[in-house]
């Protein structure tokens, strides 16, 4: 019956094939047509790929730089993968030769993913789950936030990161949390209970040690920020402070981002709650923060875009955070160069297993001297490095 309908010239003559058709077999109308097409071709199973796969020599290669910045996607990989190469390989990390490196120039970041999709990241990633100051001083500090697209660096978030076990009875350990925006900077510092004086204490030392001048606080509504020692702080030193709408963790999103990957990803939920276990916690911050700014490369968001019910985003070229601000031009001429040969020296991979030691002991493990940090950040050293020039560094 397919034969006579696709012979058929008019269509009173397929439609009597038509009638045939629903009276032979009950097909209704439209059905019958669909059967009386042409059927189609049976598709070849595609065929099996006979050119081997690209690169198989320099993956062993991507793998440990893989490791060293800590399991990276192909977006952050790609634009440092042949630097960060040529860093391991002058500490005697890896061992190239020309066709390794000939593939890593070559390779893509499509074919990066692809391979990367396939690699397994150890241990699991986990994601945290989830006072009142007086009126006069709600009133004194404005609730604002940063635009996303804040291009002026020196503008800080800041947040406490709470040690507790799951447990808020007692006294335990937090950890203040310090994010550039722009930049993407960041220094973290434990304490022992949330007093507003403590942590005014260790703000302020960050502050000192802080590679360019900063400009801006913003805060939650947290007792422990909003309080008499730090208004007069900021004052004295010149600081735009501006604390975050109730309720509403985005407007301090870069530094609750850095809480997750920098803090609870690192040393987890676990309670901490004595002066050993915050000793411990700095010790591991030291060398977190020489490797998550010096090593890790991010990427920033650089547009926005709102299709309907989306935003879509369009990020830049994956670079440190140190790389960044070098490149905004808010480190003195003087301290670019001691900062880029100092980055150059360091060993990222080196860095990935002290901390992995670090975290495999514990507060409770053996008593193991750390490996010496690398030279002292030259704007200890310096004066008015931060704060507008008013402040003596420490």
């Amino acid at each position: 019956m397919r034969v006579r309908y696709l012979k058929a010239n008019t269509k009173q003559a397929k439609s009597q094939i038509l009638d045939e058709l629903e009276q032979t077999l009950g097909y209704v109308r439209k059905y019958a047509i669909a059967v009386m097409k042409p059927k189609p071709e049976h598709d070849r199973p595609p065929a099996k790929r006979t050119r081997p796969l690209q690169y198989l020599e320099a993956m062993p290669v991507v793998q440990v730089v893989w490791e060293a910045l800590d399991y990276p996607c192909a977006e952050r990989l790609h634009p440092v993968l042949a630097s960060t190469v040529l860093q391991l390989a002058n500490h005697s990390e890896l061992k190239l030769t020309p066709e390794i490196m000939r593939d890593l120039e070559q390779i893509s970041r499509a074919t990066l993913a692809r391979r990367i999709a396939k690699w397994t990241r150890p241990g699991a990633k986990h994601i945290p789950a989830d006072k009142r100051p007086s009126a006069h001083l709600r009133s004194e500090i404005p609730v604002e936030r940063y635009e996303w697209n804040e291009g002026r660096p020196g503008a800080l978030e800041i947040d406490l990161v709470e040690h507790n076990g799951g447990s808020s009875l007692g006294h335990f350990a937090y950890t203040l949390s310090v994010v550039d925006v722009v930049t993407g900077y960041s220094r973290r510092l434990a304490v022992l209970g949330r007093g507003q004086a403590g942590v005014k204490a260790a703000l302020e030392r960050i502050l000192t040690e802080w590679p360019y001048p900063v400009w801006g606080i913003h805060s939650d509504n947290g007792s422990e920020f909003i309080n008499g020692h730090l208004v007069r702080f900021t004052k004295a030193n010149g600081l735009a402070f501006t604390r975050s709408r109730p309720y509403k963790k985005n407007d301090n999103a870069h530094v609750e981002q850095k809480n997750r990957f920098l803090v609870r990803e690192v040393v987890g939920y676990d309670r901490y709650d004595t002066p050993e276990h915050a000793a411990w916690l700095n010790t591991v911050y030291a060398w977190l923060d020489v490797y998550a700014n010096a090593c890790l490369p991010m990427r920033k968001v650089v547009e926005k875009k709102r299709e309907g019910s989306h935003v879509r985003k369009k990020y830049d070229i994956a670079r440190t955070p140190l790389k960044r601000a070098m490149e905004a031009n808010v480190v003195s001429e003087d301290s670019k160069q001691h900062w880029a040969q100092w980055a150059e020296l360091l060993n990222p991979l080196q860095l990935h297993r002290q901390l992995v030691t670090l975290l495999a002991q514990g507060p409770e493990g053996a008593n193991v001297t750390p490996a010496p940090m690398p030279a002292p950040a030259p704007w200890i050293e310096a004066k008015g490095s931060w704060s507008n020039g008013t402040q003596e560094a420490r």
